[in-house]
């Protein structure tokens, strides 16, 4: 049921038909080991390596699509997504590995877990570190001439270019990537304490409506850094209660620099200046829960738990001469607040017979920032056999709003202190049959958003209101806009796949498909969701003989057409981009004569060239409202289609005693 969409930086990810586009993951909950990650200042979590989880360590992630705040409060809307990693055996263990992919990128990474006493009781340390580097491949963006009025003849869109007035090209230099990660775990009794850390740097490959930035400028980035600690307890208390305990802090920073031209970013006339955003967020909590299995047997359980956090962010954002460094201006978006939540739930399960199993929740969020959101969840399965299970499904969820969407202040955004928790209902209903080794699963789903978060343009009144309350400065540029309450999103439709296995689990199989119909309500009409495939599917099939015989193995995803993110043209309508299929095949075995050294080669292909995302500024109108440009009309970005990898593994004991 889940979708992604790469717009040459952090990927989409869609479920069931809803993908937000540009949403840095701030509709899907991440975790780690059950460490949420979305921060509070951005909402964003990342879904590709900038998620900073050393994969080698990773053991298996669990996917919960649908909305999931009854357990984890704000972000889950689309759906829950828990990485969780390895543990050491009954024996040390480790792992070196190394991966290059020509013109494009290389990894390294290696993984540990040794198994100890400490004061009697078992325990074991877990470590794993990664580094990963993108600097390519080219990217080939559609060249587009601009005409502009005389005082603006000798427009260069790259610093020191030769182009003029040229838009596009070869990008060659800025879409790169660099992601040194880190995670440590220590078990030890009913004691688990874990630590994470990360950095994330991105280059800007291309401008996107607002942001004029230099044409493949590799000074043009955006930088992450995380660190996280999670400390738990485990106390059973008798035979019938048993008491978790949790406490967790977590650092997160943002830099950006953004070069662009100066009379279309900052509207100054020197070649070149620089929007320089840092943002900062610190959060840290405590979290208790209680697990009351009354009849001794797990037959009805009731869960009470609290989840009491506290959260600080700071930002700040200047226009700077690049020459010199020197800002034009006092600093804007300047933030440093504070805010709290606190979030009962309960979660009671029952069953009555063998073949009924009943579950229902409630989780209450109260933040200072937000009204309160109660989160209710009610759940039936049904065994009609010991192959057969059906289920019904009710659910909700929300997003808080971010205090960039709420607070932040800057030279194209007015604050918005009353905006409302975003909030979804959804309903399902799924059948899931298995015979010997396979599995055919069926769901049937309904969802309802409300109170969707988008920017719309700020009026002249509202304007003039704020800059009386203070909350803005007496001259901004005009077109200024504001995060509002905007939208609600009707979705329905249908998932099904099929899964399982031969030849002794030899040979693995599975296919999957989605069909949804979705539609974003703005005004009187709706509309389809740009970006956001309607129908999409994958199919994996892998042999794996055993012995020095290599495994290969074959995935097919398919996405169908898809609107673009923007029209091509101003007042034209949104284009339609072709469906897409990416072929990839892998192949891995073990190299003779050296025990525990392995070998994988992939390689894959695309069908398309071009994604639903528009490239290239938007220069349609100047500050006086009349038009900047004879604009040409807007293209895609490019699509990496053909890329291959190898790489070489190194394990020292087994993998059995690894996990």
């Amino acid at each position: 049921g889940l979708v992604t969409s790469n717009p040459l930086g952090s990927p989409d990810v869609g479920a069931r038909g809803v993908l937000l586009t540009r949403d840095n993951g701030k509709h899907f909950l991440l975790l780690v080991n059950g460490h949420a990650i979305n921060d509070p200042l951005y909402g964003a979590a990342r879904f590709d390596q900038g998620a900073g989880i050393p994969i080698d360590l990773v053991d298996q992630i669990e996917i919960t699509v649908g909305p999931g705040s009854v357990l984890y409060g704000s972000n889950a809307m689309l759906g829950v997504v828990n990485v969780i990693t390895k543990r050491a055996g009954g024996t040390a263990t480790g792992e070196a590995t190394g991966e290059y992919e020509p013109g494009r990128s290389y990894r390294t990474s290696a993984a540990a877990g040794v198994p100890f006493k400490l004061f009697g009781a078992a325990s074991e340390l877990t470590l794993g570190l990664d580094y990963y580097e993108r600097f390519g491949p080219d990217l080939d963006f559609d060249d587009r001439q601009y005409s502009f009025p005389g005082g603006l003849a000798d427009v260069r869109f790259r610093r020191g270019g030769r182009r003029i007035n040229v838009w596009g090209g070869t990008a060659s230099e800025a879409y790169f990537a660099q992601v040194p990660s880190g995670f440590l775990r220590l078990r030890s009794g009913n004691f688990e304490v874990s630590v994470q850390a990360s950095s994330y740097r991105r280059g800007l490959p291309y401008a996107v409506e607002t942001l004029y930035v230099d044409f493949d400028d590799p000074e043009s980035y955006e930088r992450e850094h995380a660190v996280r600690l999670d400390v738990k307890h485990a106390l059973t208390l008798s035979s019938l209660v048993e008491l978790s305990s949790r406490a967790y802090a977590d650092a997160f920073g943002y830099q950006r620099q953004a070069n662009g031209v100066g009379l279309l970013a900052c509207f100054r006339g020197t070649e070149t200046c620089a929007y320089h955003d840092v943002g900062r967020a610190q959060w840290l909590g405590v979290e208790e829960r209680l697990a009351l299995n009354w009849l001794g047997d797990f037959s009805f359980v009731t869960t009470l738990g609290a989840d009491l956090r506290v959260q600080r962010v700071q930002t700040k954002q200047d226009q700077l001469d690049y020459v010199s460094g020197e800002p034009f201006g006092p600093s804007l978006g300047r933030l440093d607040e504070s805010a709290r939540v606190i979030a009962p739930y309960i979660e009671q399960t029952w069953s009555p017979t063998t073949w009924l199993e009943l579950n229902g929740g409630a989780r209450l969020d109260m933040g200072s920032r937000f009204d309160p959101v109660l989160s209710p969840r009610g759940a039936i399965a049904l065994r009609a056999s010991d192959s057969t299970t059906y289920k019904a499904i009710y659910s909700e969820a929300f997003r808080a709003p971010t205090w960039s969407e709420t607070s932040l202040a800057n030279y194209r955004l007015a604050p918005a202190s009353n905006l409302k928790p975003e909030t979804v209902r959804s309903i399902e209903a799924t059948v899931e049959q298995r015979f010997h080794t396979q599995r055919v699963f069926l769901s049937v789903f309904r969802s309802w958003w409300d109170n969707l978060i988008a920017v719309g343009p700020l009026s002249a009144q509202e304007q003039t209101r704020l800059q009386n309350e203070g909350k803005l400065p007496l001259i901004v540029p005009l077109g200024l806009e504001q995060f509002r309450n905007v939208a609600s999103i009707d979705n329905y439709g249908l998932s099904g796949s099929f899964d399982g296995s031969l030849a002794e689990g030899s040979l693995r199989y599975g296919i999957s498909a989605t069909e949804a119909f979705t539609r974003r309500k703005a005004s009187a009409l709706p509309e389809p969701l740009p970006a956001a495939p309607q129908f999409f599917g994958n199919l994996r099939i892998a042999y794996a003989p055993g012995g020095l015989i290599p495994t290969p193995a074959l995935a097919l995803s398919y996405i169908g057409s898809r609107l673009a993110d923007r029209p091509l043209d101003t007042g034209a309508p949104i284009p339609e981009v072709s469906p897409m299929a990416q072929l990839r095949l892998t192949v891995t075995g073990k190299i003779p004569g050296v025990s525990g050294l392995s070998y994988r080669l992939s390689g894959a292909a695309t069908t398309t060239s071009r994604g639903p995302y528009v490239a290239g500024p938007n220069l349609t109108f100047t500050s006086g409202g009349a038009p900047l440009a004879d604009a040409p009309p807007l293209g895609f970005a490019p699509i990496d289609q053909f890329n291959a990898f190898v790489g070489l593994k190194y394990e020292l004991g087994t993998e059995e005693a690894h996990r």
